[in-house]
């Protein structure tokens, strides 16, 4: 009884964290500031909470551990960075649809490195997440039409959605796979540590401007760092490490109904029928998927 209970905190975790997610395409649409200085902020605003957190944290991790957590930063910065370079160069139906394919990725790393079996259920799930997620992808997109430019530097803008997909599933798979033996604040602190790092390192060599002009831009800042790096993606660690792979990467597709649904109260961008199908569809999915995993 208590497994289960740990289990479905988990999953809870795991979901409420992908719908707060859900204000990060948001906030950087509000940002003063380029994509990569604005990721720079929301990881150095979370990093006060994040130490805080880490040291009232247990277990600490091993050397070994911080290298591979760095390691994790990494490529969850890589995955931010790369996400951004491909919308400015593919459909925003293409960029988001394929950056969101990160529960495939995770399944076959789940399936080769934990041994994880697929159930029927949870694929079925899974596959129903899926569809409804590309609907409302393709609802929301803007008259489906890209940036100006060459079909080569379409294709290459897919290359860049689908390799930041792959990035964040690396880096998930880093935290399932320390788990329980590294306590959750460890994880984050160390993680988003260098994910500032390579952050500030892009920011520089694009020469974005790094300080916003107002306080409203500033708001905007701490607000991601404090809700979305430190609350939601806190939350999305703490699951990852309780749950098998799969299982809680398709609950991450709430985050891009959560998106949906914000985008819709804060901008007016409403939702259609194709829309309400896919959100249905996730919905439906994520149900599927919990009954299964239980």
């Amino acid at each position: 009884m208590g497994g289960e209970t740990g289990q479905a905190r988990a999953a809870l975790a795991a979901m409420a964290g992908a719908g707060l997610l859900g204000l990060a395409p948001i906030g950087l649409r509000l940002s003063e500031l380029g994509p990569q200085a604005t990721n720079l902020w929301r990881f150095l605003f979370a990093l006060p909470i994040l130490a805080i957190w880490a040291l009232l944290s247990r277990p600490n991790p091993s050397r070994t551990g911080i290298v591979w957590l760095l390691l994790a930063g990494l490529l969850f910065g890589l995955e931010l960075s790369l996400w951004a370079a491909a919308v400015a160069r593919t459909t925003i139906a293409n960029a988001t649809l394929l950056a969101n394919m990160t529960p495939i990725f995770a399944a076959a790393f789940g399936w080769v490195v934990f041994k994880e079996r697929l159930g029927a259920g949870v694929l079925g799930g899974g596959a129903t997440a899926l569809s409804g997620a590309v609907l409302l992808t393709l609802a929301r997109a803007q008259a489906g039409e890209g940036p100006s430019g060459s079909a080569e530097a379409g294709l290459f803008g897919d290359a860049l959605g689908l390799s930041a997909a792959l990035g964040y599933a690396g880096y998930l798979l880093i935290v399932r796979w320390l788990g329980d033996r590294v306590g959750v604040g460890a994880v984050m602190f160390w993680a988003t540590l260098s994910a500032a790092a390579y952050a500030l390192c892009l920011s520089l060599a694009l020469g974005e401007a790094l300080l916003p002009r107002t306080l409203y831009g500033w708001s905007i800042l701490v607000g991601l760092g404090v809700i979305t790096q430190a609350g939601a993606q806190g939350l999305i660690a703490y699951g990852v490490g309780r749950l098998p792979i799969v299982a809680s990467t398709v609950l991450l597709w709430m985050q891009p109904l959560s998106a949906a649904v914000l985008s819709w109260i804060l901008f007016g961008e409403r939702l259609g029928p194709l829309a309400f199908a896919g959100a249905a569809l996730i919905l439906a999915g994520v149900f599927v998927v919990q009954r299964a995993r239980q």
